[in-house]
């Protein structure tokens, strides 16, 4: 769950309606028994909804953005109960909701497709979920549309509004279209997430997937990963058919922001994949020969991210690069609240860092550079992009030579 806070405005004293909100998270987390717990829940569920319909996304911001500084347990329940509230909108007294996302990894050096999605391709989809993913219990409405991260609703009042939408739906068995034309346009990258969203409805207090209620011949319960290659199996083959000339990896289905971050840690790794593959046809140079820099950069006193720069041998110019967020608990203890610190003095994440470095070998990488600067997040002042470290440890902006085989339209950072 763990995240930057987004200002230092929520520093200063707390407004009337985020005092109240906080106080209930506090309590909470504070919380010495199972019954209390499910007392202030309740209390802090029933503030949330109210908030959530009255577009209330600055109050919840800044609660979080306290709590976050001020009382880490505090912040981890208020930020769980605002996802529980978005993805299951209580509709009525006989059906649970849920707002489901579908996650995609995907590579191409051409366009990742996104968009909508044609009537009998939707009918298709939802057809395959109800068959590998969901249980019987369960009933689902998927929207005309594959989402790029850019098109995935910005804020938790807006995710909540979408999955009233389509929970509604859900219950009144009736088809959703998203009008694509107003959605933000979708950057293309060498290798990026696509999402099928929609929402299942079932009888209240029934299983909504198979994991859940399906068992083997011996009695016990169909796994995550079972389910998991099943729904690869079946909806690899029809996502292909929308997205040609893509290399793809279907991920577990699950409640919007679970699936989401999820998607959002393995398309590090696969990016890293992805990125070793197109550079070797690209360059036409075998992986032994491409160095990779690994830096960390830091923002606000904490490691933020790794990036690493990829730089072909016997040249200190960067050709490519991948940059590696740290997401929830990879953030690690207690945030320091003093942000003005020298940002050497940052303490590294081994876990982290081993990790990239045994899947740059894996990928066939062996000249793998982990520098022990901590850098600033700086970006290209003329297009915005990430700068990247080389093996001396210079930041620099990605550039393939001229006569390497990409696309126009295809951007690598």
């Amino acid at each position: 769950m763990r995240r930057k806070p987004l200002n230092t405005a929520s520093r200063s004293k707390l407004s009337k309606y985020a005092k109240p909100l906080a106080n209930l998270a506090i309590l909470l987390a504070d919380a010495g028994s199972r019954l209390e717990r499910r007392f202030w829940k309740k209390k802090l569920f029933a503030a949330l909804a109210p908030m959530l319909e009255g577009r209330s996304d600055t109050t919840l911001m800044q609660t979080l953005d306290h709590l976050y500084s001020t009382n880490y347990r505090a912040y981890d329940e208020l930020a769980f109960s605002i996802e529980n509230t978005v993805e299951s909108p209580e509709l009525g007294q006989e059906e649970d909701i849920l707002l489901l996302a579908a996650p995609v990894l995907a590579w191409s050096t051409y366009n990742i497709p996104s968009g909508k999605i044609e009537e009998n391709t939707v009918a298709e989809f939802t057809a395959l979920l109800q068959k590998n993913v969901l249980s019987d219990h369960a009933h689902l409405v998927l929207t005309n549309m594959l989402f790029s991260p850019d098109q995935l609703p910005e804020s938790y009042t807006a995710a909540a509004e979408l999955a009233r939408q389509l929970g509604q739906a859900a219950i009144d068995r009736v088809k959703v279209r998203i009008d694509t034309e107003n959605l933000p346009a979708t950057q293309s990258f060498l290798s990026d997430v696509r999402y099928l969203i929609g929402a299942v409805s079932v009888p209240a207090g029934q299983p909504a997937f198979k994991w859940q209620v399906e068992a083997h011949s011996n009695g016990t319960l169909l796994s995550k990963e079972e389910v998991l290659t099943n729904w690869r199996l079946t909806g690899g083959q029809a996502l292909q058919k929308i997205m040609p000339g893509c290399l793809l990896e279907l991920m577990l289905p699950n409640g919007l922001y679970n699936a989401c971050r999820e998607a959002e840690k393995e398309a590090r790794a696969y990016s890293v994949r992805a990125s070793a593959a197109f550079l070797e046809s690209a360059l036409d140079v075998p992986t032994h020969k491409i160095h990779a820099s690994v830096g960390a950069f830091v923002d606000r006193g904490e490691i933020e991210e790794y990036r690493i720069g990829f730089s072909v041998e016997g040249n200190s110019e960067i050709v490519h690069g991948v940059v590696w967020p740290l997401i929830g608990e990879e953030y690690g203890n207690e945030p320091d609240p003093v942000y003005e610190k020298d940002i050497q003095s940052e303490p590294d994440n081994p876990v982290i860092r081993s990790k990239i470095e045994a899947l740059l070998k894996e990928v066939g990488i062996r000249q793998i550079k982990v520098l022990e600067e901590r850098f600033p997040l700086e970006y290209c002042e003329d297009c915005g992009s990430p700068l990247y470290p080389n093996p001396e440890g210079e930041l620099l902006h990605a550039e393939l030579p001229e006569d390497s085989e990409l696309p126009s339209s295809m951007h690598l950072h």
